[in-house]
């Protein structure tokens, strides 16, 4: 797996990936940012976010649950003293929808995310405790 990160301007950078597709990022205005793209420390939680969603969507698939929709939110705190500022707690809140979900399966398919797929969690749990839970929402549609 490789990647590229190419100054454009600033604090202002756009990351390629060797799947082809990219994201621009930007630093903090008191180093120059502009707010044109997201931070790298954030993008660090956003793909936690997707690679814990990816495995639990995955894993409901399979127990066959009828999953409608899926939201993560993802906080971290980093440490105030010294660099670098790592993160050193992080919380995941998962929101899953759908009809007749069985509380086991999701709560399975979270733990299996957390302790045996989620390589972003498995790298980051060298720094950080992270701690997570869920809540089931019915949906209303048919």
């Amino acid at each position: 797996m490789k990647a590229r990160v190419k100054w454009l301007e600033n604090a202002c950078l756009v990351g390629e990936s060797e799947s082809g597709h990219s994201v621009v990022l930007d630093g903090a205005p008191e180093i120059g940012g502009r707010n044109v793209g997201v931070r790298p420390m954030e993008l660090v939680l956003i793909s936690l976010g997707g690679c814990t969603a990816l495995d639990i969507l995955n894993t409901l698939k399979k127990q066959r649950q009828k999953v409608t929709d899926c939201v993560i939110e993802v906080e971290g705190d980093r440490t105030v003293e010294g660099y670098p500022k790592v993160f050193e707690k992080i919380h995941i809140h998962f929101i899953v929808t759908g009809h007749n979900l069985k509380e086991n399966f999701v709560k399975r398919a979270v733990n299996l995310s957390a302790e045996k797929y989620c390589s972003v969690s498995a790298m980051l749990e060298k720094t950080a405790v992270i701690t997570h839970d869920y809540e089931i929402v019915e949906a209303t549609e048919v």
